[in-house]
């Protein structure tokens, strides 16, 4: 039995039976605690996931970015060695329906940007707990980026309903620094 797979599969399906009108409300609420977050405030260089099913709506982080002076970086998906890449995002009309049908730079607008100059990331799940353990989407794309940027606030963002009790933990796997719920920002206690 796979407890992992076992969380991803009942969130996923409670998650993805959100309505499109409680997504956006939801998402609303997330993108404004984000905003107060200290962390994002401070960060010069901000790395955010691009949305993609029934997750968080994140488009209005990426605008408010901008409209801060902040450099905004997506992650490429390599899939040939499950990694990210870090790309300068500076509109959405560089982007095109890439792997997985998440959104990524069109290939003459990427622009990688060095691991070390990031400052934060928005890290996705499937779920969280509150020790901030995630389990993501099984191909290990965040597990590997995240010890490349040590120094830099690891933020998760997530409906209420993607907190769970307990995640098992394996060695590699990295913890958010706070997750940001459309009812609470959780302080993960470790």
């Amino acid at each position: 039995m796979n407890l992992k797979a076992d969380i991803r599969k009942r969130v996923l399906a409670h998650r993805d039976g959100l309505t499109a009108e409680e997504i956006a409300a939801k998402s609303g609420a997330i993108v404004r605690r984000l905003t107060e977050l200290r962390e994002l405030r401070e960060a010069s260089t901000l790395m955010v996931f691009l949305s993609f099913g029934s997750e968080v709506l994140i488009d209005d982080l990426l605008r408010w970015g901008w409209d801060a002076g902040k450099r905004i970086v997506i992650p490429l998906c390599r899939p040939e060695g499950r990694g990210l890449t870090p790309c300068l995002l500076g509109s959405f009309a560089e982007l095109e329906t890439g792997h997985y049908g998440i959104r990524e730079p069109k290939v003459e607008t990427i622009r990688p940007v060095l691991p070390r100059e990031i400052d934060a990331v928005l890290v996705p799940a499937v779920a969280f707990d509150r020790r901030g353990y995630r389990v993501g989407y099984g191909g290990g794309y965040y597990d590997r980026f995240l010890p490349e940027v040590p120094r830099a606030a690891r933020i998760g963002a997530a409906f209420s309903c993607q907190i769970v009790a307990d995640i098992p933990v394996d060695s590699h796997d990295v913890a958010a620094d706070r997750i940001v719920t459309e009812e609470e920002i959780i302080v993960p206690d470790r």
